[in-house]
This record gives C-alpha cells, structure tokens and sequence, in this order.
C-alpha cells in the first residue's frame, strides 16, 4: 500500500519538474508562449499543466519558487573565512542557479515585477553584504563606497554577465562574474585570479566534505590558508 501511494506522488513531481523544464525552454525561445506549447514541450498533456499550474501566473510563480529554492540550497553550504575568498565562492556557487533560471531576468520582470526579482534574490543579497562588512571591518577591502552601493553594483554585474551569457558571449563556469565581484570590493586585479583558484579549491573540498560527512578533509583546506598567507 505504502509503495502504490509513493507511486502517483513521485510520477506527479516527475511531472512538475519536467513542466517547469519545459516552460524555462519555451519562454527562453518566445516569452509568449502559451500553456499549450509548454505541455507539448514537457511530453504531457494540456490537463497534467493545469492540475500543477491553473494559470500561466501560477506557473511564472513556480518558476520563480523554483529560483528561490535553488538559490538557498547554493548558499546552505560552510564557507571560507577569508572575505574575498567567501565572495568568489559564492559567485561559483550561485552561477548554475543564475545561469539556469537566467531567463527570469528578461521574462519574469516583466511577468511579476522587480518586486519580486528582489525577493529572489534577497537572500544572496543578506549574504553578500555580510561578506563585505567582514571585510572591510578588517582592512582586506577599501570602504570607497557605502556597502549598500557598492553590493547593488555587484548585483548590477551580476545581471549583465547573465545577459550576456544568455547571448552566447559568456561560456565560463561563473569565473567572469566572480573576478568582476571581486575587482569591485577592492581586491587588485592582479591578486584576483589567484583568490578565485583558492575559491575554486575551497568549493571542491566542501563539496567533497558534504558527501563525507566522516572526513573533513581540514588538511587541504588548511593547505589552502596557508597558501593564502604566503602570498
């Protein structure tokens, strides 16, 4: 009984996911694709999009909640001590959430607003600017603009690097954005790409670290501090 009730609730988020596939594809190509058009893109018929979704807001609203969890679950990761080393990390962390969903700059701004793009994003802001305070609390970054500021520009750098990979002339692994983030909170641009490779090294170890809960591996992580601190 117990595995015939499983059944319809995984064939149903099954079906969920590849509608919401679908509908990122279809609105990509022409935002005025219609229910229709997404049902045959996502293999199922008209009725299997409207018992998920009963109208095309819902479904922009899913979307949008699609975004929203996929971006905390990037962020619900350890991350480095290090200011500028936490700031690449989470460039390199967000990048696949933002290159997925980046349709939702252009489509879902004019279908629900910015209002609701902030919301999105808000958690990523509440981090960002945490980041930044930390650093500039001890001396690694210039305070030459009101954090406030100078994180809206981060945003603003952030949207035009998916912009322009949405065009094709951005084919990287968010390395673009993560040196553009960097170069804006103070860090030379020299230094830059040597932080990004500790960022690099720091997202692979706690990667490996959440799938071996028993192995820390504190040593290679140490190895990357003290990398740091020889420079």
């Amino acid at each position: 009984m117990e595995d015939s009730a499983g059944r319809p609730r995984t064939r149903a988020n099954a079906n969920r996911g590849r509608i919401l596939d679908a509908a990122m594809t279809c609105f990509a190509a022409d935002p005025d694709a219609s229910m229709d058009d997404v049902a045959r893109a996502a293999g199922v018929v008209r009725r299997t999009v409207y018992a998920h979704f009963p109208n095309r807001e819902a479904l922009v609203d899913g979307l949008s909640d699609e975004a929203s969890a996929a971006l905390a679950d990037a962020l619900d990761h350890p991350e480095p001590d290090d200011p500028a080393v936490a700031l690449a990390v989470g460039a390199l962390r967000t990048w696949p959430v933002g290159d997925r969903f980046r349709m939702l700059l252009s489509f879902a701004r004019k279908e629900v607003g910015d209002h609701r793009i902030a919301e999105l994003i808000a958690p990523v802001r509440t981090r960002t600017v945490d980041v930044v305070e930390r650093g500039r609390d001890s001396g690694l970054f210039p305070a030459y603009l009101p954090t406030a500021v100078l994180v809206g520009m981060m945003e603003g750098l952030t949207m035009s690097v998916l912009e322009q990979a949405n065009f094709g002339l951005v084919r990287d692994d968010g390395e673009s954005m993560a040196l553009g983030v960097l170069v804006l909170a103070g860090v030379p641009v020299d230094r830059s790409p040597d932080v990004l490779d500790d960022a690099r090294r720091w997202v692979v170890s706690a990667h490996g670290r959440d799938d071996r809960r028993g192995d820390p591996r504190g040593t290679e992580i140490n190895a990357v501090k003290g990398a740091n601190a020889q420079r």
